[in-house]
Order: structure tokens, then sequence, then C-alpha cells
């Protein structure tokens, strides 16, 4: 098993996508950008949060939304920022994006087709849903 090094372009827009290699990173929630990177994408935290970093120590880091582009695959993602000797991808940003990390190939695999994904209150039997006419809300 090794590092798995992914190329993506992330911003805080569509519009203002810079490309960053990222490693993946399995262990982590959160994407993360170190506070130079952040500043020079124009993402700025709004929201705070309590993490454990990997040797079992708390960390308050800031959070921000972030668009992000893998392949053909994009959208928002929570990112933190935070002092990292290299930017992160998160599971929350793979998950996002139908993506899985493959360590033993060295790759991200899909997971599933790609577009939005939600849940919903299951009220009804999954044959009769895509029969009825009406908008779950």
């Amino acid at each position: 098993m090794g590092f798995v090094k992914v190329s993506g372009l992330i911003g805080r827009s569509r519009e203002e996508l810079r490309q960053v290699t990222f490693l993946a990173d399995s262990g982590s929630f959160y994407t993360l950008l170190g506070p130079s990177l952040a500043r020079e994408l124009g993402i700025s935290p709004t929201l705070t949060a309590q993490v454990t970093l990997a040797d079992s120590r708390s960390a308050e880091i800031g959070l921000a939304v972030a668009y992000l582009r893998l392949d053909d695959r994009e959208g928002g993602v929570l990112v933190g920022v935070m002092d990292v000797p290299e930017p992160l991808l998160g599971v929350s940003a793979l998950e996002a994006l139908g993506f899985k990390v493959n360590p033993v190939e060295g790759v991200l695999e899909e997971t599933r087709s790609f577009g939005p994904a939600v849940l919903c209150e299951r009220r009804y039997s999954w044959q009769n849903l895509s029969e009825r006419s009406e908008v779950l809300t």
C-alpha cells in the first residue's frame, strides 16, 4: 500500500478554480488546506469545529465551503483550514463526489454514478415510489 495523490481543481466558486495536488486521506473527515493556500484561493473560514488529530490531540479548525472538481465530478464541499504539510482530501469530499480510495492500486475509484444523492423518509415501498406523482417534501 502507498500514498494516493490526487490532482483536482478547488476554489471558492466554479469560476475561480486552481489546480492542487491532494493526498487522499481516508482517515480525515474534512478536506484540509493550509492557511496560506486557503488565503490564495479566497477561501475564508466562517465556522469552527473540534477535530481529533492522528496523535489523539484535539484541535479547533476553521471551516469553509469550497468548490471541488475531481475528474468529471464537481460540487461544494466542507474544507478545514489548518497547518498541514500538504493539502488533504478527506472522506466527506470523496463521498460527496462518489469516490473511494483504492490504496493498493493508488487511485480513486467511483462508488456510484454521479449526481446529487439525497436521503428521504421511507413512507412508501421503493416499488411504488416511481408510480407516485406526488413530490415528497
